[in-house]
């Protein structure tokens, strides 16, 4: 049975803040507004679903996907700008990438 992006997320908050870790969930996602265009819920491409600092002091992202789940184009650069600036960045398909990271 495959795992929605939704409990991932749900699941590596929920073990990231039993770690100790700061983290918070980023709501990056549209909706349809009463006019009937779309409204973003974040002004930055890419961003990830989870932005927080670690427990020891360092910048971290980690970004939600399901098993086959792949990075758009906006979340490769967010990734690389993020991790060239010295922050952690998980790509977590399950709990199990946060603990392969030294979370």
């Amino acid at each position: 049975m495959k795992t929605p992006e939704s409990a991932v997320l749900r699941a590596c908050l929920q073990y990231l803040r039993l770690r100790r870790h700061l983290v918070s969930r980023i709501n990056n996602g549209a909706f349809l507004s009463a006019r009937g265009g779309f409204v973003r819920c974040t002004d930055t491409p890419g961003i990830p679903d989870i932005l927080g600092i670690t427990f020891d002091g360092k910048p971290l992202a980690v970004e939600c996907k399901s098993e086959k789940g792949k990075l758009s184009k906006a979340q490769e650069i967010y990734k690389a700008a993020w991790i060239a600036r010295g922050g952690v960045y998980v790509v977590a398909r399950s709990v199990e990438d946060l603990k392969e990271a030294g979370l």
